[in-house]
């Protein structure tokens, strides 16, 4: 166990493993019953699972495994993995309890990963020399590093019901951290062909907690194979799509609205190809659920459609990763600004020759494979959110970081994409339980930057640290509100040598954000990788009914008359216009410079309430203008 730290002098910046049972931020109730049903058993071979099948992340499935829920299955601990999602081995059990309460140095057997009963007695007697089972294996990845000697252990069970070890790894320094080991191994006794043969992985390890780290993907056993037979016909995808916000996963409506097309990146995500001496062409499909939320109506959500079997004109070669950058995000159209929230859903999937057989020049032999549906791993969905706060996290915490000395400082830092002063209403947190739970506080702090002045700190209060279970924040408001214009510094004051860490999504890193005062001297972080899962929200804090993302700044030249029928003027000066009915469909009109003003008029005939909104001296500004029929 080797906890991971950084200071300029006593060490004080932690990163802190978590408890495994941390599920999936967007998984629903009857998609977790779902993917965790029944088990039916036995299994016939093949067996294979890369523990991609969903994307919202749950445990590994129980209709091929037990004791699914002491490991932990995630997509952000492991580096460059074979297929996105991996399950983790470490020292707590299902319900993230330590194994050992009592001794903190204790080591032994820990988490566990066991097949359901596989009939390996109807498996052709002629075939039993050429049955081998294959896995990936990474120590440590973006998780905690075990020590020297820890192992990673693979057992069959025999005939007479008795676990054999088969293989055994042995963590060493030889072992690179950032790399997936393929081994595989054969099943050769008879003594393993039994109507209940089953193998098990499980790791030796320090016992008093989350720790010494162990990611385990690509698990496949099957007859006509041989000691070569490393690479399959499988074009996987291997990560997270990156942000669609440019730096952010979530941020303030009303600040993405001041310069949409500026605040929109596109996202990419890594591709891989599993099998050797293979250039594979493909494209690929995406598309992107939109839903909006205005005021008290309910709900409305439409799916777009983006890249249509898009040729990326690269192809994915045998053994390598590929980064994809997608062609096509949502347009700035397709977000409503009167919402008070918009969520979108983007979904990507790739088309290879996956499952394609070799008489229409594929590579897929069904006799060998069938019935694997190599497919499964090809596609991939991510959630960004336009609301009321700012978040670099993309939901889940793979891991913790804090502080553990009192009196100590740190600050975790905002892009603020307004160019219009704003009020800061509350600080979102997500505390995860890790080890001492009794009640504890911290200093919280806003401040517009790291100097000494005590002009600096905006804002501060004792909290009590409320932690947390599965990625939940808690809301900390801040009374009174606080007035922010640029970018700004959210923290806390250590009141306390307890470890309080708060959750890291290692899928994102912005580690470059956060810094510390251990000794007087403020410092950046330059060794902990990921995002603190700390979210600044901003809003009205007079304003009692929903906010939307409409500017509230006063109009020193309202948009006249109003009401109207089918013309109106605007100042001369504005820019950028555009009309919406309140449904947040766009409106065609014409516009033509005057003089002394800007004169908009509709091209077909419109009735009701219609919001206009156009840029005038670098702000922007939104009317409500009332037409009536003619």
């Amino acid at each position: 166990m080797t906890f991971i730290l950084f200071s300029t002098s006593n060490a004080q910046l932690v990163e802190y493993p978590l408890a495994s049972n941390v599920s999936h931020p967007f998984i629903s109730s009857k998609e977790s019953r779902s993917l965790r049903s029944q088990a039916s058993g036995p299994l016939n071979l093949p067996f294979w699972d890369d523990f991609s099948y969903s994307d919202s992340l749950t445990y590994p499935q129980e209709n091929l495994w037990l004791f699914g829920k002491s490991v932990f299955l995630n997509n952000g601990l492991g580096i460059r993995q074979p297929s996105k999602n991996s399950v983790t081995f470490d020292g707590v059990d299902s319900l993230g309890k330590p194994y050992n309460v009592n001794d903190v140095l204790a080591k032994g057997l820990a988490d566990k990963l066991v097949s359901l009963p596989i009939r390996m007695d109807l498996v052709d007697p002629a075939l039993r020399n050429s049955v081998y089972i294959s896995f990936y294996y990474q120590v440590k990845g973006h998780g905690e590093a075990p020590d020297n000697g820890d192992q990673l252990i693979f057992s069959f069970k025999n005939s007479d019901k008795k676990w054999e070890t088969v293989y055994t790894v042995e963590n060493s320094d030889a072992i690179q951290p950032d790399v997936f080991y393929q081994v595989i191994i054969p099943v050769a006794d008879d003594r393993f062909y039994h109507a209940d043969f089953q193998f098990r992985l499980q790791n030796f390890a320090r016992l008093s907690g989350p720790y010494d780290t162990w990611n385990i993907d690509y698990v496949y056993l099957n007859s006509g194979r041989s000691p070569g037979d490393t690479s399959y016909p499988d074009r996987t995808v291997s990560s997270s799509l990156s942000s669609l916000f440019v730096d952010y996963y979530a941020m303030p409506i009303k600040h993405f609205l001041q310069n949409p097309s500026g605040n929109l990146k596109k996202p990419s995500l890594d591709l891989y190809n599993l099998r050797a001496d293979n250039i594979q062409p493909f494209d690929y499909n995406t598309k992107a659920n939109i839903t909006t939320k205005i005021g008290r109506l309910p709900a409305t959500s439409a799916t777009i459609t983006l890249d249509v079997a898009q040729d990326p004109l690269t192809t994915l070669n045998g053994l390598q990763f590929l980064n994809l950058v997608l062609n096509k995000i949502p347009a700035v159209s397709n977000f409503n600004p009167l919402a008070d929230s918009i969520g979108i859903n983007l979904s990507f999937s790739m088309a290879t020759k996956d499952n394609v057989l070799p008489a229409q020049n594929g590579d897929y032999d069904p006799a060998r494979y069938s019935p694997i549906d190599f497919r499964i791993n090809d596609g991939i969905r991510s959630k960004y959110v336009l609301s009321s706060y700012y978040a670099y996290d993309d939901g889940a915490a793979e891991y913790g970081a804090g502080l553990n000395q009192s009196g100590s400082y740190l600050a975790f830092k905002f892009l603020n994409k307004s160019n219009q002063p704003d009020t800061l209403v509350n600080v979102n947190i997500y505390f995860p339980e890790f080890g001492d739970n009794t009640s504890q506080s911290l200093q919280l702090q806003v401040r517009s930057n790291l100097s000494d002045a005590a002009s600096s700190i905006l804002y501060q209060q004792n909290i009590s640290v409320a932690r947390t279970t599965k990625n939940k924040f808690v809301t900390y408001k801040l009374d009174p509100p606080v007035a922010i214009k640029g970018d700004f510094f959210i923290g806390w004051k250590q009141l306390s040598s307890a470890s309080i860490p708060v959750g890291l999504d290692k899928n994102t890193d912005n580690g470059d954000k956060i810094y510390y005062n251990t000794n007087g001297t403020w410092v950046q972080n330059v060794s902990v990788k990921g995002s603190m899962m700390v979210r600044p929200g901003f809003g009205n804090p007079n304003l009692k009914a929903p906010t939307t993302g409409l500017e509230t700044t006063n109009i020193s030249e309202p948009i006249y008359p109003n009401p109207t029928t089918r013309l109106c003027y605007l100042p001369a000066d504005a820019e950028s216009v555009l009309v919406f009915d309140i449904t947040g469909r766009r409106i065609d009109i014409e516009l033509q410079q005057l003089s002394d003003s800007k004169s908009l008029s509709f091209v077909s005939p419109v009735s009701g309430l219609v919001v206009v909104r156009y840029l005038l001296k670098g702000k922007f500004y939104s009317e409500k203008i009332m037409v009536r029929a003619d």
